[in-house]
């Protein structure tokens, strides 16, 4: 494998470095870094989530040439059916879709023909970055369908890219406490209660449990209420 950049990678990298390097702590590295590392990849479409061990769920995504509503979709609905990422996560180093799901296995799935395809994206690389054990971001990849597969230079550069993405993104903040109201609204949602009938118990108005809950879901980071409901389970 030829492991020298050329002059235009060189550049590339170098303000991937920059970027990282100045920008060090900032939530918005991820979001600000995608453009300069599909260039790198030449690749197509990109997205950056943060992993959560605990509920293997995604929170946080930010893309690159992905549609929005795609990435709410993905928040809501698809990362609970993804055959691939949990697998990739496991890796703790980068890795191509292709070493943990073959193409054939991967296109017999919904998340592939509901998800992937329509968004275009057929050949995948990712990446998760961690520092001290802890889930700081992610990088997902992808080459369009006429696109030739990624490689092992492609590798090699996440790679080299790896220790400076783990520095220089933030941890988490630790999750805020949620109020006394918050509380209990959460622990009737999570038992399968609708926002009318938490309403009636608590005696309180239908927008205000939707208020309560929706300040719970932004304080533990979660998509929805399933998400919620395994968070809490741990």
């Amino acid at each position: 494998m030829e492991s020298v950049l050329n002059d235009h990678e060189l550049n590339l990298f170098s303000q991937l470095v920059w970027q990282l390097g100045s920008g060090q702590g900032s939530n918005a590295l991820r979001q600000q870094t995608l453009e300069n590392v599909c260039a790198l990849l030449q690749a197509d479409f990109a997205a950056s989530c943060i992993w959560s061990p605990a509920s293997n769920t995604s929170s946080h995504g930010v893309s690159w040439n992905i549609d929005e509503r795609a990435m709410r979709e993905h928040a809501s609905t698809w990362q609970y059916i993804d055959p691939i990422t949990p697998l990739l996560r496991a890796k703790q180093r980068p890795t191509l879709v292709d070493e943990v799901m073959s193409a054939r296995e991967l296109k017999k799935s919904a998340f592939y023909n509901e998800f992937l395809k329509p968004c275009g994206m057929h050949h995948g690389v990712n990446v998760y970055f961690l520092r001290d054990g802890e889930d700081v971001g992610d990088l997902r990849i992808w080459r369009s369908k006429g696109a030739p597969p990624f490689g092992q230079r492609e590798l090699h550069l996440l790679h080299l890219l790896e220790p400076w993405f783990a520095r220089a993104l933030p941890k988490r903040d630790k999750t805020p406490l949620l109020t006394a109201r918050e509380q209990e609204v959460v622990d009737l949602v999570c038992k399968g209660l609708g926002d009318k009938e938490v309403a009636r118990l608590l005696n309180i108005g239908f927008t205000t449990v939707r208020t309560h809950l929706n300040h719970a879901l932004k304080k533990l980071d979660c998509a929805n209420r399933t998400e919620l409901a395994s968070r809490l389970k741990h």
